[in-house]
This record gives C-alpha cells, sequence and structure tokens, in this order.
C-alpha cells in the first residue's frame, strides 16, 4: 500500500521544502498513455504544415487535437490510497493566472500548454519523491476554461470572440465541458463571410509550445460533399484566416448562401421607376432580378426596362458603376444577372416617352398655373 514515510512534521517540511527548490514543480515529462475523452476527438485532416509553413503531410502530422491547460481550468487529481490529496473534497485544483496548480506538498507546478497526459506525468514527478513508490496518479479534466479564439480576413465583423463551452453532466456533481466550439460557429458569430471569401482554403493556426500548427480545410467540401471533418473543432488561442477569392462563379455563390455560415439577409436599395422604391431586403448573394422583383418591379409605362445602372460602394472606399443589360428570365451570371452585394444601389430610369413627358411637363407647369389663378379670377 502507498503511504507516506513515517518521519516527525519537523524532517517532513525540511523534505517538502528541499523537493520545491529543484525540479519537480517545473519539470514537464514526458507524455504518458491517459484514457480521457477530452484528448480522443480528433477528426480526419485533410492537410498540414509545419511550425514554418512546411508541408508535413496528411493527419499523421499529428494537428493538435488534445486539449492544453489553461489559466481558468479546473481539473480533478486522484492519487490510489492517499485520500487526502484525491477525490471530490480535496483533489479539485483551478489553474491559476499564471499557469500553474498550487498543490499541497507538491508545491506549484507549472501545467499551462500541457495535455492532460502531460500534466499527469508532471505531477507523478513532483510526488514520487514523497512517497515510498511511484504514485499511482490521474487527472481529469472537470470544466474547461472558455474558448477565446481570433477570426480574420473575409468575414463581416473579424475580431476575438470567447465561446463558453457547453456543459455536459458526468457522474459526479461538477460537469465537463466538451461540446468544444466548431469552425462554423465561430463564423457564424462573426457575422458570416463576405462575398469574396474563399471558403476552399481557409486556415486554422493553432499555437504549441514549438511553432505553429496550421491546418487548411474546405467548407465547400463540407456543403458539397458532406465531409463533416472540414468543420474543425476550435481550442483555446486559434486563429482563424479565411482568405479573398480571386473569382467566385455564381453558380457556386448561389450555393454558399445557402449555407449556415452565411449571413442570411443583406441590405439593398432599388430607385426610379419601380413600384415601391427604396430599400429592400434580400437573402445573402441574391441577384439583380430578385432586387427589382422585390421593389415590386418596373413601373408598367415608365421604366426604362432593356436596361438598369448598377453601383456599389467598395471596402476601400472606390465607387463603380456599370450599365447591366437587363433580363428578367436570366439565371445568375456576370452580365445579365449578377449577383448583388450588401448595399449596393439598383437604378431604374425613366424611358423616352416618361422623359420626354416629364419634360414638357416642366415647361407647360407656369402656363398650367396661370390658367388656374384667371380661372378662379372669373376670366
Amino acid at each position: 500500500m502507498t503511504r507516506f514515510r513515517p518521519m516527525d512534521w519537523g524532517l517532513g517540511v525540511l523534505i517538502a521544502a528541499a523537493t520545491l527548490s529543484g525540479i519537480p514543480g517545473a519539470t514537464r515529462a514526458e507524455a504518458l498513455p491517459l484514457n480521457n475523452p477530452a484528448e480522443a476527438d480528433a477528426a480526419p485532416i485533410p492537410r498540414i504544415l509545419g511550425p514554418r509553413g512546411s508541408d508535413v503531410g496528411s493527419a499523421e502530422a499529428g494537428f493538435p487535437e488534445a486539449y492544453v491547460l489553461g489559466p481558468g481550468d479546473r481539473i480533478r487529481i486522484d492519487i490510489f490510497n492517499i485520500p487526502e490529496f484525491s477525490g471530490p473534497e480535496n483533489g479539485i485544483h483551478e489553474v491559476l493566472v499564471d499557469g500553474t496548480l498550487s498543490l499541497p506538498m507538491a508545491g506549484v507546478v507549472a501545467v499551462q500548454g500541457l495535455t492532460l497526459a502531460e500534466t499527469q506525468a508532471a505531477l507523478v514527478a513532483s510526488y514520487a519523491p514523497l512517497l515510498t513508490r511511484p504514485p499511482q496518479l490521474t487527472v481529469t479534466l472537470l470544466s474547461a476554461r472558455p474558448v477565446r479564439v481570433v477570426v480574420a480576413g473575409e468575414v463581416n465583423r473579424p475580431g476575438t470572440y470567447t465561446i463558453e463551452l457547453e456543459a455536459e453532466a458526468s457522474g459526479s456533481s461538477a460537469g465537463v465541458g466538451r461540446q468544444w466550439p466548431t469552425l462554423t460557429q465561430v463564423i457564424q458569430a462573426a457575422g458570416g463571410i463576405t462575398q469574396q471569401a474563399n471558403i476552399k482554403e481557409i486556415q486554422v493556426r493553432r499555437p504549441q509550445r514549438q511553432g505553429e500548427a496550421i491546418l487548411t480545410t474546405s467548407l465547400w467540401d463540407l456543403i458539397r460533399t458532406g465531409d463533416i471533418s472540414q468543420d474543425v473543432r476550435l481550442r483555446d488561442g486559434d486563429t482563424i484566416v479565411i482568405p479573398q477569392a480571386i473569382a467566385v462563379l455564381p453558380e457556386e455563390a448561389v450555393a454558399i448562401s445557402s449555407a449556415n455560415f452565411s449571413p442570411e439577409e443583406m441590405p439593398v436599395q432599388v430607385v426610379g421607376e419601380v413600384a415601391s422604391p427604396g430599400g429592400v431586403t434580400l437573402p445573402a448573394n441574391a441577384t439583380l432580378n430578385q432586387a427589382i422583383l422585390a421593389a415590386g418591379g418596373f413601373e408598367s409605362s415608365r421604366a426604362q426596362r432593356s436596361t438598369v445602372e448598377l453601383v456599389r460602394l467598395n471596402p476601400d472606399g472606390s465607387v463603380d458603376q456599370r450599365t447591366v443589360n437587363v433580363d428578367l428570365a436570366a439565371a445568375a451570371n456576370d452580365t445579365t444577372n449578377p449577383i448583388l452585394r450588401p448595399n449596393d444601389v439598383v437604378i431604374v430610369d425613366r424611358n423616352v416617352a416618361a422623359a420626354a413627358g416629364d419634360t414638357i411637363g416642366l415647361f407647360l407647369r407656369p402656363f398650367t398655373s396661370l390658367t388656374t389663378v384667371l380661372r378662379l379670377l372669373g376670366f
């Protein structure tokens, strides 16, 4: 049976002090096998880059899926046959803001950046000098800290996002956070992708103690073939980079618009000779024809039906304007029925007859007013 050596308390304090001044509290031993559900959620990986961006192969390269500890994590330590340091009463500890655990007898142990298996090894090394033989020790994650990730590139609201983990009830009174947020969930929180997003080459960058691992994933494969492995489970400290696409085919844009990581709606202005001019709200990646129909369609007797003007404000502040030949029967295409972007302005001009009538009316308006005045005076 594992037990403490018989000793008086004075000698015990001296040994503990000597232990804390040595290496056990800061030792990061080699990882030991540990069967824990929090470490067993690796998914197939399409492509992985090494710390300096070099391609190192496929899933065999080991994109780090195992959870690593950090400030705010709560763990439970169980040492066989030593209840004084174990269990729900004496074995529950929280990682402090400096990334350490403060443990009885073992003292301060640095665990930030360690997996549960590596933490177990570090604790074994810390407790071993205090016991008659190496301790039989297990570490369990009780509750995980919130996941804090960065989203950059082609999303509507890039920035830092903090996501609380959903807790899954366990056999004890504590809950274990197991529902790691997915890539699509975080993109949704960032307002969805822009229409210039390249969803075929999204990068997930995960920090490691020896550099950075980079995974390139494709949400296009997710919506096209249902490959759920592309919807990567994220960890605290991950960075998501969504690049800009060189070109997006109209048929691809329509398919992407129905995905849950695209914005649901976008505002567009339709002005001029339509039944209900003004702002309209359209589905993401809606076309020119949809905007015209949402505004009530062309004004029957006044609208120029063959062409409209499309005005677009670019992210860099410049403005593009072009004339579009309208074909209400056409599918989405860049020539006659282009896909719109948020805040586009569609201008429907007057036809020749309406322009001529308005001009004549402008000239006749003073005479019309004079005729009305004379009639009121009885002339």
